[in-house]
C-alpha cells in the first residue's frame, strides 16, 4: 500500500533545475548502511542502494561522506555536504534553514507485547518503552501511563515481574523477541499495528530547492513504478512496510 501520494508539480512549472555536477551525501559513521551487510566496513545498505538509483535517475553524480553525529549537520549547513541521508525521521527536529524531501521509507509499525493471556485495556494501562520522543508524545494522549526504561532488557524485566502490563515498541524490534521467547511473551492488546511516525526522509538546505525537487521527483516515480517497494523488500523482507 502506498502511504504517501504526492504529485511534484513545481518542477514542471519552472525551467529544468541547474544542479551541481556532483552531489555529496552525508551519512553517520555509526548508521546502518554498513551494518545491514556482511561487510560492516563497507558503505552499503538500503540508503546507499536507494541513493544510487535516485542519482542515476536524476542524472546526478553522487559521492558519500561518512561523518560523526557532531559533524553531520554543521557539514550540511556549511555546504561541505549537500544532503543528509541517515535514517532521519520526519518527526525529528531539524534546525531552521533545513528542509526534508517527502519520505522514502515508510515507518515501521508499533505494537504491544506482554505475558500471554494478559487482559488488555489501553485506558489506565501501565506501559514500558525505551526512550523515543515519538513514543513519549504518543503516550501522553493514549490514556495509558508510559514509563521510560534505559534498555529493552530492563523494560522486559518490568513486564515479566508484573510491574508493567506491556512493552511498546517497533514491530521489527519486538517481533523477534516474541518469537525467541518460546511462548513466554505474546503480542497483546489491539493487534492492529500502530503507526506513530511519519517515515524517513532526506534532509537538505532549505534554499536548495532544485535539488530537493530532483530527488523528490525520483522518489515519487520509484514509488509509482514499484521499484521503491522492490528495493525495500530486498533489504527488509516481505513484512516491511511499503511506500
Amino acid at each position: 500500500m502506498k502511504l504517501f501520494t504526492r504529485l511534484v508539480v513545481a518542477s514542471a512549472l519552472t525551467a529544468a533545475p541547474v544542479l551541481a555536477d556532483t552531489v555529496t551525501i552525508g551519512t553517520l559513521e555509526t548508521y546502518d548502511p554498513g551494518s545491514y551487510t556482511v561487510d560492516p566496513a563497507a558503505l552499503q545498505g538500503f540508503d546507499r542502494s536507494l541513493a544510487e538509483q535516485l542519482c542515476a535517475r536524476a542524472d546526478l553524480t553522487c559521492e558519500w561522506s561518512i561523518l560523526s553525529s557532531d559533524q553531520l549537520w554543521s557539514a550540511l549547513e556549511s555546504g561541505q555536504i549537500d544532503v543528509v541521508m541517515a535514517g532521519v525521521s520526519m518527526d525529528a527536529n531539524v534546525d531552521d534553514g533545513f528542509d526534508r524531501t517527502l519520505p522514502y521509507l515508510a515507518p515501521d509499525p508499533f505494537l504491544h507485547i506482554g505475558m500471554p493471556g494478559t487482559e488488555w485495556q489501553m485506558e489506565g494501562a501501565v506501559v514500558a518503552y525505551v526512550q523515543d520522543p515519538a513514543v513519549t508524545a504518543y503516550g501522553q494522549t493514549s490514556g495509558a501511563t508510559f514509563t521510560q526504561y534505559d534498555t529493552i532488557e530492563e523494560a522486559l524485566a518490568a513486564v515479566r515481574n508484573g510491574e508493567m502490563l506491556s512493552l511498546f515498541g517497533e514491530r521489527n524490534v519486538l517481533s523477534p523477541i516474541v518469537e525467541a521467547s518460546a511462548g513466554e511473551l505474546a503480542v497483546i492488546g489491539n493487534r492492529d499495528e500502530i503507526t506513530i511516525k511519519r517515515g524517513v526522509a532526506m534532509v537538505l538546505r532549505a534554499d536548495d530547492v532544485d535539488l530537493r525537487f530532483a530527488f523528490e521527483d525520483q522518489i515519487f516515480e520509484m514509488g509509482e513504478d514499484g521499484s521503491l517497494n522492490a528495493l525495500i523488500e530486498s533489504w527488509f523482507g516481505n513484512d516491511a512496510a511499503r511506500w
